[in-house]
């Protein structure tokens, strides 16, 4: 096992040292990381790092491999287009965890943050708290398992993929449709949960895409999604009291 005392180093150096430590050793333990943003960005090699403490913004970003166990808090983009591997934090994750995520898993043991799973490709995230909202926003793949509750516009624009919810969910966004969970969805979330040593007895609410972003029949009616977003949008202001709503051409 290698150990990397991070105090008085430079975020250049840290990810440099632990690199090279992956070249010799399974094992590398990160000491004191202070909350710094880009820790372990890079890792393409098996190894397992621990680091003792939270970590900033993209943390273990763009890694192919690695297993990385954070014993803290991650902020925004845990997991930034994670390849493969596994990372787990023990504490809360900011938003856009798992962004662009290919393949691989995300563990958050407590709550994460909005947008989490954004246009993710493929993979899994399980939270075991609470998410934010837009949880699955413009996701393209992959699945989505909240222990908890999850926030509003659950799913806004999502294209393919799954997301689970054993709490309550507040709002489905635009383009999510809530479905009935089948015997195969059982199994995809046992089986998910299972690699990270969990269960849950209890039901799950099914969000996925009901494909109208996908119909271009729609469009060609003029029935663009940004039209009716701003139409929402302006909805909701009126009701508001406030007059003052910008309009959108569809061109």
């Amino acid at each position: 096992m290698v150990e990397i005392d991070a105090h008085e180093l430079g975020i250049r150096d840290i990810n440099t040292g632990i690199r090279r430590a992956a070249e010799q050793d399974e094992q590398i333990v990160l000491l004191h990381p202070d909350a710094r943003h880009n820790l372990a960005v890079g890792l393409t090699r098996p190894v397992a790092l621990t680091i003792r403490g939270s970590a900033g913004y993209f943390c273990s970003g763009l890694c192919d491999g690695p297993t990385v166990d954070v014993e803290g808090n991650v902020g925004w983009a845990f997991g930034d287009n994670l390849m493969s591997g596994l990372l787990r934090v023990s504490g809360n994750a900011g938003a856009v965890c798992g962004v662009g995520m290919r393949d691989g898993r995300i563990l958050v043991g407590q709550n994460m943050g909005s947008r989490a799973g954004q246009v993710m490709k493929g993979g899994s995230i399980v939270c075991c708290g609470n998410a934010g909202f837009r949880a699955g926003s413009m996701m393209m793949g992959g699945t989505i398992v909240i222990l908890g509750d999850a926030a509003e516009e659950l799913g806004e624009f999502i294209m393919d993929g799954q997301i689970y919810v054993a709490g309550k969910v507040k709002s489905i966004g635009q383009d999510a449709v809530a479905a009935e969970t089948t015997e195969d969805d059982e199994v995809r979330v046992r089986s998910i949960l299972a690699g990270h040593d969990l269960a849950h007895a209890g039901p799950f609410v099914k969000i996925i895409s009901d494909q109208r972003a996908l119909r271009y029949a729609e469009y060609e009616k003029g029935e663009l999604l940004f039209n009716r977003a701003q139409e929402k949008k302006a909805q909701i202001a009126a009701a508001d009291g406030n007059r003052d709503v910008m309009a959108f051409d569809s061109d």
